[in-house]
């Protein structure tokens, strides 16, 4: 699963693509100053992916770029890089370079291969580029995630309406797990189709549009509605109570976060928590950008789960400390940039915009 969106431009706020929500942390720190302002960023390899499992693999691959003196960074596409991912049996996935329209706009390069990770398997990742090198990172699946009693509830938070979601995990005693919460809005493109003849048409077309007022009422010919996934996310501001949740160390409990994190060290076995999602971007009012809501609970790798932590912290901290001294996470990239972590995860849609 991708993370965030990386634009170089503002835009609408809470908008994100799947891709590169990592290496957002780099963006803002860079559209100001490096980060990293002892050390050379030029042209090093930047991998920020989240594999998940039962999820296809993709795998974003840019890199850094110094632009001037100021110690200002850019990101640039990487699309002559070799991928591959080492499973512990010893057989690899190689990713290819995916050109699909749906990843035009961002900000990396986009590779992809068909297989599944895994839970409980360790997978190591390798990219050669032949301008920016090679760099390795390693990560292992966390177990699948166990649950029982997940509830939803209307309710206030702030002033602002929200879905209250209510449930319990299922741990294992003595063994450290790292949980991360969150909820998106997956924009979606709605598609109206029909088949005639077994030949499916396009509603959207003007000749399409002129057969079916033709045969819409022959046998069998129904005009379809779909809705097509779209590369693009709204992040949902959420809430909660639960006094031991990390986010305590970054903020008060009445502010509102990106994401939750709950390290199991805190509870250990059975534990029922909860968190509160904002309502704001569940419904467009004018339908012009529908989408699904998903609310996830997701086990998460140790180093994914500090570098999201740590992300969660430097945003948090912009405004309130000096440029200079933003903190950008460390991640697991050996000899270049970013993060290669894992997930297994729970998630579950819902629908709130008319869908017509």
């Amino acid at each position: 699963m991708y993370l965030l969106r990386l634009t170089f431009r503002c835009g609408r706020a809470g908008q994100i693509t799947a891709v590169t929500g990592l290496l957002f942390a780099f963006l803002l720190a860079g559209c100001k100053k490096n980060p990293y302002p002892n050390d050379s960023v030029n042209n090093q390899l930047v991998i920020l992916t989240e594999i998940s499992a039962g999820d296809s693999v993709k795998v974003p691959v840019s890199k850094s770029i110094q632009v001037g003196s100021g110690g200002i960074i850019s990101f640039e596409k990487v699309s002559s890089a070799h991928v591959q991912i080492f499973r512990e049996d010893g057989r690899s996935w190689l990713l290819k370079l995916n050109t699909s329209p749906d990843f035009a706009n961002d900000p990396a390069s986009i590779y992809t291969a068909p297989q599944h990770p895994h839970s409980g398997t360790t997978y190591s990742l390798q990219v050669q580029d032949p301008l920016s090198g090679t760099v390795t990172a390693r990560t292992t699946v966390p177990p699948l995630v166990h649950l029982t009693g997940f509830d939803t509830s209307s309710g206030m938070r702030a002033g602002n309406p929200v879905m209250n979601c209510k449930f319990t995990l299922l741990d294992t005693p003595g063994v450290d797990h790292y949980y991360v919460f969150e909820a998106v809005k997956q924009l979606v493109r709605l598609s109206h189709s029909f088949v005639w003849k077994g030949i499916r048409y396009d509603y959207a077309r003007a000749d399409a549009q002129k057969l079916y007022q033709t045969v819409k009422d022959s046998p069998g010919v129904v005009l379809r509605l779909d809705t097509i996934p779209r590369n693009t996310y709204l992040r949902l501001n959420l809430y909660t109570d639960d006094p031991n949740v990390a986010n305590s160390q970054v903020s008060s409990l009445d502010s509102p976060f990106r994401r939750i994190f709950l390290p199991s060290r805190v509870f250990g076995g059975t534990y029922t928590t909860g968190f509160s999602v904002d309502r704001k971007f569940f419904r467009d009012p004018s339908n012009t950008s529908p989408g699904i809501v998903l609310i996830i609970v997701k086990s998460v790798s140790p180093e994914l789960y500090n570098y999201l932590f740590y992300y969660e912290k430097y945003k948090l901290d912009i405004g309130s400390v000096p440029t200079g001294q933003l903190y950008s996470p460390p991640g697991n990239i050996v000899n270049g940039l970013g993060i290669f972590g894992s997930s297994s995860k729970r998630q579950w849609f819902y629908y709130f915009d008319r869908l017509k």
